[in-house]
């Protein structure tokens, strides 16, 4: 891979590191030259100079448990379970309690429900009194 275009996947397919990479003198003064240093800008390269790290010290775990930093967050909350979230039209009382007007709605579909079952009963009931003898007695009498 040349200097002058590298390529991270060439270099760390996969984002993984560990390709065995050789590097001559002369690949890092040609890095030097092409990004520069922490001191002085790019050569090549038209008003580049290289990021500078952010953070100075990087042992951040000294840094967040040390006493300054422990006063000033505030304290770690235990409990942080989320309540179930219940499905409205599966779960009859979490619909009741986004629409009220539910509860009458259901309790007049039962009643229709019931009132239609009593009505078939009462049409079934008739069918079961009214025999083919009857029908034709029915019939007789009506032609006569």
């Amino acid at each position: 891979c040349r200097i002058d275009s590298l390529n991270l996947l060439k270099l760390a397919p996969g984002g993984h590191i560990g390709r065995f990479v050789v590097w001559t003198s002369d690949a890092f003064e040609k890095l030097d030259k092409l990004y520069g240093t922490h001191e002085t800008k790019s050569e090549l390269k038209s008003n580049y100079h290289m990021p500078r790290p952010i953070v100075a010290n990087a042992d951040i775990d000294r840094i967040i448990n040390s006493d300054e930093i422990q006063k000033v967050v505030r304290e770690m909350k235990t409990n942080t379970r989320v309540p179930r979230k219940k499905n409205a039209l599966r779960n009859f009382g979490v619909l009741v309690k986004l629409n009220p007007y539910a509860l009458a709605a259901r309790r007049a579909e039962i009643k229709a429900h019931r009132q239609r079952a009593e009505r078939k009963a009462k049409v079934q009931k008739r069918r079961e009194t009214n025999t083919k003898a009857e029908r034709r007695a029915f019939y007789e009498k009506m032609v006569a």
